[in-house]
């Protein structure tokens, strides 16, 4: 591919992963949460793709990575918190309780960011981050609203979310090493029992339950790792 025009491919997903998010904000705030949801994990999806591309293509710019940290900034940290803050809304919850939280989502999601871009580039082999990624926050949050929505009766307290919150902000902020999907699907067999315990897993309950268990089965042996090693 032509020199110049190969940083349009990377870019172009990370615009459109831009755009996921602004459509994303505008249907939760008209109560439209499913689809704002999928909107976030789409964002997500292409925020992994468009990384991939760009060390394919061998178009990594210093453009490109400003530019995938704002758009991370709307699609994966402003956009979870504004869906999670209005479907609570709905559910009647007291706001004063709310809004303090939610703000914490955008607050932490943007030092991590600005810490991620200060960071020197990772050595060989290297593949964990320094506390956990805006875009496994983001996709945990909205998971936990879309898995609310995709059972009948509430499959999470409107307190807990909460605690979610804080949590998700207090990993993102954090200096616990959480490995890369690269780690994570890192041999056949491995991903062999992955797939099969995910296939299980959506026997028993919605795809969308069953994905957000297993972020938050990710996230707990990130921090078992994480305690082994320090423990060593």
């Amino acid at each position: 591919m032509n020199s110049k025009y190969r940083y349009l491919v990377p870019n172009g997903i990370t615009f459109i992963s831009l755009t996921c998010g602004i459509v994303s904000i505008l249907l939760s705030a008209t109560d439209q949460f499913q689809p704002a949801g999928i909107l976030i994990l789409a964002s997500y999806i292409l925020d992994l793709f468009d990384g991939a591309m760009a060390r394919k293509l061998k178009a990594g710019s210093e453009f490109g990575l400003q530019l995938d940290s704002l758009v991370d900034m709307v699609s994966l940290g402003t956009a979870p918190a504004v869906l999670i803050f209005m479907h609570l809304r709905a559910e009647g919850l007291t706001m004063s309780w709310v809004w303090p939280f939610a703000v914490l989502i955008p607050l932490a999601g943007a030092f991590r960011l600005a810490r991620f871009n200060l960071l020197p580039p990772k050595q060989t082999g290297n593949t964990d981050s320094v506390g956990l990624t805006i875009s496994t926050g983001g996709a945990t949050l909205a998971l936990a609203v879309m898995s609310d929505l995709a059972i009948p009766s509430d499959s999470i307290s409107d307190y807990w979310y909460i605690l979610l919150l804080i949590a998700v902000s207090a990993l993102m902020v954090s200096k616990i090493a959480f490995p890369s999907f690269v780690w994570v699907f890192s041999g056949r067999r491995k991903n062999a029992v992955i797939l099969s315990l995910f296939g299980i897993s959506l026997m028993i309950t919605s795809f969308f339950s069953a994905w957000f268990f297993w972020t938050n089965a990710y996230l707990g042996i990130s921090l078992a790792r994480a305690g082994y090693k320090r423990l060593s």
